[in-house]
């Protein structure tokens, strides 16, 4: 028998392959990776990060992010802007194109989401959303 945070972990790492699994081929024309940055840029107040606060809130490299905002980036899904009074850092924020395909992809993983979740209710998916904002995620 595993110990429990062993298998929470296992259970966590399966849930996000059965759904990437299931996701990236509903995708338009973006990869998974892709949509998660589109997504998490359009959720935030004001619209642009800076790309280390971007891969902080992904989890990811801050060298990851920024060779995953190149190809967004050179197809028009996403654009630079230079900091204000940094002038070694910049911003990255969703053009109206990559919010086009965002919205594009939205209703297909919206539902993919829900069949996958369906042994869930609405108050475990609310109190699971719940735990993973108190555990910082």
């Amino acid at each position: 028998m595993l110990p429990e945070n062993v298998a929470l972990a296992l259970g966590l790492s399966r849930v996000d392959a059965f759904l990437r699994k299931r996701i990236e081929p509903a995708l338009p024309g973006i990869g998974y990776t892709d949509f998660i940055i589109l997504a998490e840029l359009d959720a935030v107040v004001g619209g642009r990060l800076r790309p280390v606060d971007l891969a902080a809130r992904l989890m990811l490299t801050p060298s990851g992010v920024t060779r995953a905002l190149i190809p967004l980036a050179k197809i028009g899904l996403v654009e630079r802007s230079p900091h204000e009074r940094d002038a070694r850092a910049s911003y990255v924020a969703i053009t109206q194109a990559g919010r086009a395909k965002l919205d594009e992809a939205m209703e297909d993983v919206e539902r993919i989401a829900g069949e996958a979740l369906t042994s869930m209710t609405r108050t475990d998916r609310i109190a699971l959303l719940g735990l993973f904002e108190r555990a910082g995620y």
